[in-house]
């Protein structure tokens, strides 16, 4: 009997050793036209991407592609769907490294597209990162302190952040296109939403608003609005505030929240943006399936 308690001891105390994490990169986040953005460097290069989990391939700008003269490959497109509800062919285009500080992604493809962003001093956006290099790492987003920190996790059954306070954690439901949800209540309706940094807000289609209180005839009465997805196609939407948001345990209060038709939104019954996670500090882990938020004390 001692034998096998000792025995499952050391398994169990192997098992823990063998959970490793480690700091990839900590970016400074810049805030600009309802977007976050990074400094990334791509073959040398430096230029400022937009950090957005809803979209599933990292995307250069036809501007630093021209500038750099990246090779491009014109037997090969990608496609790109976006709340939009719009598909594009993209071009590829061959970049030797692109750099987010200590991490080096090198000899890689990636889709080429026009952005009409630029930056406030002027700087065209380079690009945007998405979910195919996001969902290497753990990501903790902090947008309260303006921080992302990409975390290496590797045979960890579980994490949890070393953060000062309580973080309440939720099950993380991870697609093969690595797009990201969760389960969150509006207004006591349960709904699975989409991680989407790349949404100005949070986005709900019509059917999933109307479960939690906002039908038809309550948006009738809300503001409309024009939206644009991919492509800068436009939309209508309406504008609703929610009462109650609650998300891993924590509870917000008066979420503003775009409503579109269902046609518009790529999964699930919407999108938790941009606006809403200003409000938290977010530990997004795709390496042990789980969300951790812990509300900001502003």
């Amino acid at each position: 009997m001692k034998i096998a308690v000792l025995i499952a001891l050391l398994a169990a105390v192997s098992a823990h050793a063998e959970c490793r994490m480690g700091r990839a990169a900590s970016l400074p986040i810049t805030l600009w036209q309802q977007k976050l953005f990074v400094p990334v460097e791509v073959d040398g290069t430096r230029a400022f991407f937009f950090v957005d989990t809803g979209a599933s391939t990292t995307t250069l700008s036809e501007q630093l592609a021209d500038r750099l003269s990246l090779p491009r490959d014109f037997d090969r497109s990608a496609d790109v769907v976006g709340v939009g509800g719009v598909e594009s062919r993209l071009t590829i285009v061959r970049a030797n490294e692109v750099s987010l500080q200590a991490v080096h992604i090198q000899k890689q493809s990636f889709p080429v597209a026009a952005f009409a962003e630029s930056m406030a001093d002027g700087s065209p956006v380079g690009g945007l990162i998405g979910a195919d290099i996001l969902s290497r790492f753990d990501l903790d987003l902090d947008l309260p302190d303006r921080r992302l920190v990409l975390w290496t996790v590797a045979g960890c059954s579980e994490v949890r952040p070393d953060w000062p306070g309580d973080a309440a954690g939720t099950p993380l439901q991870v697609a093969p296109s690595r797009h990201a949800s969760i389960p969150v209540r509006i207004d006591g309706a349960s709904l699975d939403l989409l991680i989407d940094t790349g949404a100005p807000t949070l986005i709900l289609s019509s059917r999933a608003a109307a479960r939690a209180g906002a039908t038809p005839d309550v948006l009738e009465e809300n503001r409309r609005m024009v939206g644009h997805g991919v492509n800068d196609r436009a939309f209508d939407a309406r504008m609703h505030i929610f009462g109650r948001v609650e998300v891993a345990g924590q509870v917000f209060g008066d979420v503003r929240a775009i409503v579109v038709a269902p046609s518009r939104v790529p999964t699930g019954d919407g999108l938790l943006g941009l606006e809403f996670l200003k409000r938290a500090r977010v530990w997004l882990s795709y390496g042990t399936s789980t969300l951790f938020v812990q509300k900001s004390n502003d």
